[in-house]
C-alpha cells in the first residue's frame, strides 16, 4: 500500500512535505496495465495544505515493466514518467465520482488508487521496443532487425477502389479534352 502521512502538513494552511516513497506496486496499479511491473515503485509525494480542510497531493515517478514489443514481438524493458494531482478534503465518507476531490479521514492518505490511475494512463496504446524497429515480415515472419529476407510485399488491395475512380475520371477528362478540340466521340 503506498500511503503518505499527513499529520503535520494538515495542521496549518501553506504547510507542504516533500516524500520519496519505495514501495512495491499496488495490485490496482498491475491490473491497469497488461505488462508485468518492476518492483520497486519509486513515487515522489508533494502533500501541501491549500486551507480549508484541502490537501494537494502531486505525485510523480517512473514506471518500469517488462514489455513485449508490438512490432517485431521482441522482449524489452519500458520506463514510462508518470504523474498526477489529486485533491483531498478531511470529510468522513466514501469516495465519490461525482466529487472533483477524492475524502481522507485522519493522518494519512492511502495514495494506491491515484498512483494506479497514473500509471495506467502512461502506457501507450502501441508499445515499441525502439523508434526504428522494422518489425516482422508478414510473409515470412522474419524480424527485420536482425536480418533481411527476399519476400515480395503484400498487396494492398485497399486503395483499389480509389485507384479504379481514379481512371474512370482521367478517361472522362481526355474524352472532354478530346472533345472540346474537335474530335467527335468514337
Amino acid at each position: 500500500m503506498v500511503e503518505v502521512r499527513v499529520s503535520d502538513v494538515k495542521k496549518w494552511a501553506g504547510r507542504e512535505a516533500a516524500v520519496q516513497m519505495v514501495e512495491p506496486w499496488p495490485e490496482d496499479a498491475q491490473a491497469r496495465v497488461d505488462y508485468p511491473l518492476i518492483n520497486p515503485a519509486q513515487v515522489r509525494v508533494l502533500v501541501r495544505n491549500a486551507g480549508g480542510g484541502t490537501l494537494v497531493v502531486d505525485i510523480s515517478g517512473q514506471v518500469k515493466a517488462k514489455a513485449v514489443c508490438d512490432r517485431c514481438a521482441e522482449p524489452f524493458q519500458i520506463a514510462l514518467p508518470f504523474e498526477a494531482t489529486e485533491e483531498f478534503r478531511e470529510e468522513p465518507g466514501p469516495n465519490d465520482e461525482n466529487l472533483d476531490y477524492s475524502r481522507f479521514t485522519g493522518d494519512a492518505i492511502d495514495l494506491d488508487e491515484i498512483v494506479s490511475d497514473a500509471v495506467g494512463v502512461s502506457f501507450p496504446i502501441a508499445l515499441v521496443c525502439r523508434p526504428d524497429c522494422k518489425g516482422l515480415c508478414p510473409v515470412c515472419g522474419i524480424n527485420w532487425n536482425e536480418s533481411t529476407c527476399q519476400c515480395a510485399p503484400p498487396a494492398d488491395n485497399r486503395w483499389a477502389p480509389l485507384d479504379k475512380l481514379v481512371a474512370h475520371h482521367l478517361r472522362q477528362h481526355e474524352e472532354l479534352e478530346r472533345d472540346k478540340n474537335g474530335r467527335t466521340k468514337a
